[in-house]
């Protein structure tokens, strides 16, 4: 027997190898997985070739580095979701045993994730038959279901909603995977952060503990995802210049303060005025030569020397923190010139001001990967009195003084209703290149009773002005009202009713809330009205986001510049009391009840804002119109803006825009 037992041991002995197989994940990746046509441009074997910044990244999921947290502040098409895959796909297939966890804001999109993506990925990389049921003596159990994917070995995959994180209890998990954190609710009914819940779900596995955690910050102050990339070492990825060879992060802009000379990314424009997509650039910081599009395979290469450096000391041990944003976008994705783009959009650079406050946030949360910070203090009224114009008073249209200073003449008139249980706050507006307003009329329609009554003489008065009134400007030029816009908020009914009288061109519209972060934002949105006739809803604060910017805004005469677009104008005669309209909101934070943060507009008590609204009426009836003439009537994509003014202008189409000469 002891012989025997002898011989059996000696036997497993030298059957033993000398070293136990260890592959990083970044090895086992490239080594296995496979990108197929349906969740890939590229499709193939995986290689880290096109995105080298991830190789650190990813590899901090191998147990034998010392890092338990992983904080990926990002831009867009950075590619962090491949991330989370790679993460998940070496756990599953190499690890076998770990518990894991994937959660997004909605739970629904991480069980589309797994059912397009994760499958796809273990299939044709060759490891589809792994999915197995932990209850392997019943061959009904397949190891997926809607609410776990279970592989073999004993690991398993639950995907999960931020807005679920306190049913998650039950589970200990020992890679945790995140994604858009920012866009979770602050509080999970009483329960608490969403994202320490799901945190704690990992104290069981203490330093063999992996937690992904990723987004896109959206406001500076309330941003989880910065939040957590300062509590780490706040790595960037550092490149190598093509011409001295010196690293350095890529940055938007830098100015030396000793030569003034300005580094990052530069353009030229077209003779048309619009960007010149060949010309983008980036300059060197140390010697200013310059890096095309067709440069970043090199330059973000290892091989060049390219590397993650830490810039600060981490809150806590063992938590690592990168900084991404998108101009590091692989090659053939998201091009420089976009990110340019995109920047153009909301600002401009010759009068350094800012022209579309919502597409500015934009531009920060997804190109810059920063947090935006709110302006939310109250317009002060001396910015806003300085729009006042000597040149003209209520009722006038100064088109001499706004072809100086505005671009153009005055296009047209919109007409803009706020709808009061004892009055009509009504305000004419005429239009310049550029969609910079001027307060032609500003007015309050007393009702007899109550402006909920459709046969309230108000409302015959509202007819008179859409009508009949006509306004001259001084050069001659006759204008009848263009287009009306009726808040339907207060006595929806009547200003159906009153609307559905027209046939075209007098509309009701709501108000409607901003959409959700990762919903695309449309200004404005079509409905059928009871009586079966269009109205409008409207993103209120997207246009107020405009107007802040406009009313901040200082320009003057004497400067000899046309003023930036968007740039309001009013009567001098405008009162002091109806001016103050314009300055009584403010931003303010609000939680909504599944704990979600906003900052939307807010008016204090009863004070008057009409004219505040009105304004943002006003940009949206400019809006419509464009809207309507280049994609209605001419059928292009989207609207064209310097193709619309110019046929806003075209005395041929006076009877459209209600000129008469």
């Amino acid at each position: 027997m002891l012989n025997t037992g002898g011989a059996w041991l000696s036997e497993m002995v030298g059957d033993m190898v000398e070293e136990v197989l260890h592959l990083s994940p970044v090895e086992f990746i490239e080594q296995n997985r496979y990108l197929p046509n349906s969740v890939s441009a590229l499709p193939g074997p995986f290689s880290f070739s096109l995105t080298p910044f991830m190789r650190e990244i990813v590899n901090n999921a191998d147990q034998r580095v010392d890092v338990q947290e992983i904080n990926v502040m990002k831009g867009v098409q950075i590619s962090y979701t491949t991330m989370l895959e790679c993460a998940l796909f070496y756990y599953a297939a190499f690890i076998k045993t770990a518990p894991c966890m994937m959660i997004s804001a909605d739970r629904e999109l991480v069980k589309e994730r797994v059912e397009n993506c994760i499958l796809p990925m273990l299939e044709h990389s060759g490891f589809a038959d792994i999915i197995q049921s932990s209850d392997t003596g019943n061959g009904r159990k397949t190891g997926k279901t809607s609410n776990h994917l279970q592989w073999q070995g004993g690991g398993f995959l639950i995907p999960g909603g931020a807005n679920n994180a306190n049913k998650m209890r039950m589970w200990s998990i020992q890679l945790m995977l995140k994604d858009e954190v920012d866009a979770w609710p602050d509080l999970v009914g009483k329960d608490g952060d969403p994202d320490k819940l799901t945190d704690a779900r990992c104290d069981t596995f203490n330093r063999t503990k992996k937690i992904y955690r990723g987004g896109t910050p959206l406001v500076k102050g309330t941003s989880k995802i910065h939040k957590r990339f300062l509590e780490g070492d706040q790595r960037e990825y550092h490149v190598p210049c093509k011409h001295c060879g010196k690293l350095q992060s890529l940055r938007w802009s830098r100015t030396d303060k000793e030569t003034g000379e300005v580094s990052g990314f530069v353009w030229g424009y077209g003779s048309d005025g619009l960007l010149d997509t060949d010309t983008v650039r980036y300059l060197c910081m140390y010697c200013g030569g310059a890096h095309y599009e067709y440069d970043k395979p090199v330059m973000f290469a290892a091989e060049s020397g390219a590397k993650w450096v830490a810039h600060s000391a981490p809150k806590r041990r063992g938590v690592r923190s990168y900084k991404l944003p998108a101009f590091y976008s692989p090659y053939g994705f998201r091009p420089w010139s976009q990110c340019v783009q995109e920047y153009l959009d909301a600002f401009d650079p010759a009068t350094r001001t800012v022209t579309d406050y919502g597409r500015y946030q934009v531009f920060y949360n997804n190109v810059l990967a920063e947090p935006f910070e709110i302006s939310g203090d109250k317009i002060r009224f001396s910015a806003v009195s300085a729009h006042r114009r000597s040149v003209y008073r209520c009722g006038e249209i100064p088109n001499g003084y706004a072809a100086q200073y505005s671009g153009s003449k005055i296009h047209f008139l919109t007409c803009q209703v706020d709808v009061q249980k004892r009055d009509l706050a009504v305000a004419v507006m005429g239009w310049t290149d550029g969609a910079r307003p001027y307060i032609i009329d500003y007015q309050r329609m007393n009702a007899g009773e109550d402006c909920g009554d459709i046969n309230d003489p108000v409302w015959q008065k509202l007819r008179t002005l859409i009508e009949e009134t006509t306004f001259t400007a001084d050069d001659g030029i006759i204008y009848n009202v263009a287009m009306t816009l009726v808040d339907a908020g207060y006595c929806n009914d009547t200003v159906t009713q009153f609307c559905s009288d027209y046939g075209s061109g007098v509309y009701p519209i709501l108000g409607r809330d901003r959409p959700a972060k990762n919903a695309s934002i449309k200004e404005f949105s079509q409905f059928k009205t009871q009586t079966g006739t269009t109205g409008y809803k409207v993103v209120v604060d997207h246009y107020k986001d405009r107007m802040a910017v406009s009313l901040r805004r200082d320009w003057r005469e004497e400067s000899g510049d046309i003023q930036p677009e968007h740039h309001l104008n009013a009567p001098t005669d405008l009162s002091d009391k109806s001016m103050r309209e314009l300055i009584v909101e403010s931003r303010k934070k609000k939680i909504d009840p599944n704990g979600s943060v906003s900052y939307p507009w807010y008016r204090p008590g009863n004070v008057d804002n009409e004219l505040f609204d009105l304004l943002g009426y006003g940009f949206a009836c400019v809006d419509i119109l464009a809207w309507g003439i280049c994609v209605e009537h001419f059928e292009m994509e989207q609207v064209t803006w310097p193709e619309f003014w110019t046929f806003a202008a075209n005395p041929e189409n006076d009877g459209i825009f209600g000129r008469a000469r």
